[in-house]
């Protein structure tokens, strides 16, 4: 069997190496090497980046969810131990948050709003959870505003994991970009 540079010479025969089985293969195993390698040489960019992408999933699928079963989730704010006038206007406004949110992690620019904005959206969430289980209005509110079928207390702590989440990925942005910024030349030498 000789290579010459397109074809592999079987026995006489000469057979293009580019047969798509045989492309889809190699092509495969080069990119599965690729990330391997990149995992390995930056496993904080790789980490980060894994939740990024769990974050724009999470308030994606939070935010379209109160917007598809809107007239839902308004009758659920408005049952809220609060003044109806206040469940009304979050009602439009916490879908619209959550949306943006979402789009903040998909931006590089963004991406450490949208922790800041995650983490901040997490105490207030979590405020609220902790005042619901203190028996703050006399009952626990229904648990029709939950977004995943748990208990409050279980809601609290996935709440408190989303917020450690936030910060672990707001201190790998930082330093991310600090190493980033140390490895740059100076221009003209200044």
């Amino acid at each position: 069997m000789e290579r010459s540079e397109k074809y592999i010479q079987y026995d006489g025969a000469a057979a293009a190496d580019t047969v798509q089985g045989v492309r889809s293969r190699s092509w495969l195993g080069r990119k599965f090497t690729g990330v391997v390698s990149y995992i390995r040489k930056h496993p904080q960019e790789f980490f980060l980046q894994v939740l990024t992408f769990v974050f724009i999933c999470l308030w994606i699928f939070v935010g379209s969810k109160k917007v598809f079963t809107f007239a839902e989730f308004r009758a659920s704010m408005i049952r809220q131990p609060f003044a109806d006038q206040y469940g009304i206007v979050l009602s439009y406004i916490l879908p619209a948050v959550e949306l943006a949110t979402g789009i903040l992690f998909i931006f590089e620019g963004t991406k450490r709003l949208g922790f800041w904005a995650t983490l901040i959206l997490m105490l207030v969430f979590s405020s609220y959870v902790i005042l619901a289980l203190r028996d703050t209005w006399g009952s626990i509110p229904c648990d029709c505003i939950l977004e995943f079928p748990i208990s409050w207390k279980a809601h609290l702590w996935v709440n408190g994991l989303i917020s450690i989440a936030c910060i672990i990925g707001l201190l790998l942005d930082w330093k991310i970009r600090k190493s980033i910024k140390t490895t740059r030349k100076p221009i003209l030498g200044l």
